[in-house]
């Protein structure tokens, strides 16, 4: 079964959202670029709700809301 890209990548940033916030902003610019328009305003729907932002010393980090999947 072939599985999409967007569902790909917001597997790949949930599990690397609680690790390295540089890694993380790395892998959201690369799905940006390989993404449809459609896609993107998906991702970034699914962003704002599965992750809350907080600044941390000037970065801003993103910081997962466990959806209880685990």
């Amino acid at each position: 079964m072939k599985r999409d890209l967007l569902s790909y990548y917001q597997e790949v940033l949930d599990k690397i959202s609680t690790a390295d916030a540089r890694t993380f902003r790395k892998e959201m610019r690369k799905a940006f670029k390989r993404l449809l328009p459609e896609e993107r305003e998906q991702l970034k729907v699914w962003f704002r709700s599965a992750c809350v932002c907080r600044v941390e010393q000037g970065v801003l980090k993103p910081v997962p809301v466990r959806s209880g999947r685990e």
